[in-house]
């Protein structure tokens, strides 16, 4: 027996890791292939209402596709125009940073002469140069182009799924015996149910974070509220450690944008509170279920999709794991691994119960 449970474990190490490399080597196809299949199922009552009305889907995946298109234009338009203004503007900053620098220098120098402490001749100016953002944000449009570029790929994959999703539930029952396909079906229909509403909530609440980003700064007047907003919009999607970034951004201009510190203390109060009104009141009302797992594994699962697949990988980790939580709760064998992956768990659960 405990030969049997160490090759258990032995395997499932190993296939996690061939996974994991799997996934990684196959970057190319395989990301712009998740991002389809979770934007299809998002789409996927608007195609099927309209073909339960005999409209011919090709009209109704045309109709998707426009407005793919024009998401995309105005996503683009407004990334690629926000972020030209900022390195633009960003000389500005770096002069301002610079003088910070030097005072803090000064000051620390001054402080160690009073207590005749050895300080070594060490230029943090040097160390610390905001043109280096440049190359950064240079890199980082870089990568956007990309994304972009197989945007076309996306709408192609998301379109032929979407063509044929009304026939799985019919394919599924002729491919398995009556008891297998019933539970095959009630685990497709779960994950696409929640899925759906995890997405649909979370980009509300993206939007409505990025619309109250952007009206607090343009308030307070401080510089590029619509960047900031963007960013909160996309950081919203990876949990607690986006919302900690998408207040810090902000915060920190504005530290180099004004001389006191009234301004960027309400920036990161008032920021503050609009990430977690979002995030642990309205979030939670208007969310239809409870994902319910475990906070550890969400930390784990950042990494690791981090890892695979970088920042797109973070904003997909959530509803990835999700997805797999629910096909591991549905199956038997593996109901143990879906208690451990909880986050809160019924003490009347009955790992028996089928």
């Amino acid at each position: 027996m405990k030969n049997s449970n160490l090759l258990t474990i032995i395997l499932l190490i190993l296939g996690v890791f061939i996974s994991g490399v799997i996934l990684r080597e196959l970057r190319v196809v395989l990301l712009p292939f998740t991002i389809a299949l979770l934007l299809s199922i998002i789409f996927k009552p608007f195609v099927m209402k309209l073909k339960s009305k005999r409209l011919p889907m090709a009209l109704s995946l045309f109709g998707v596709l426009l407005f793919s298109f024009f998401v995309m234009f105005l996503v683009g338009w407004i990334v690629f125009s926000s972020i030209q203004t900022f390195v633009g503007a960003l000389p500005g900053y770096e002069a301002r940073f610079s003088m910070a620098i030097l005072d803090f220098q000064a000051d620390i120098l001054l402080l160690a002469e009073r207590f005749d402490l050895p300080v070594s001749d060490f230029r943090w100016t040097n160390a610390i140069q905001l043109s280096s953002v440049t190359s950064v944000l240079t890199s980082g449009l870089g990568s956007f182009i990309s994304f972009v570029s197989s945007a076309f790929l996306i709408v192609l994959f998301m379109l032929f799924i979407l063509a044929g999703s009304g026939d799985l539930q019919n394919k599924i029952r002729l491919a398995f015996p009556e008891t297998q396909a019933l539970r095959i079906a009630i685990i497709v229909d779960t994950v696409d149910t929640r899925v759906r509403q995890y997405l649909v909530t979370k980009t509300l609440i993206s939007l409505g974070t990025g619309l109250l980003t952007f009206l607090v700064l343009l308030a307070l007047g401080v510089d590029f509220p619509l960047i900031w907003a963007v960013v909160a919009f996309v950081l919203n999607y990876i949990p607690s450690i986006g919302s900690i970034i998408a207040v810090l951004f902000p915060f920190t201009l504005s530290l180099l944008q004004f001389d006191s510190l009234g301004v960027p203390f309400m920036v990161i109060l008032f920021l503050g509170v609009t990430q977690m009104l979002m995030g642990n009141v309205i979030e939670p009302r208007i969310m239809a279920f409870r994902l319910n797992l475990s906070p550890l594994l969400i930390l784990v699962s950042l990494i690791f999709w981090g890892w695979l697949w970088g920042l797109l990988g973070m904003m997909l980790a959530v509803p990835l794991t999700a997805t797999l939580k629910i096909i591991i709760e549905n199956l038997q064998a593996l109901k143990p691994l879906a208690i451990l992956m909880s986050g809160t768990v019924d003490e009347k659960t009955n790992l028996t119960d089928s």
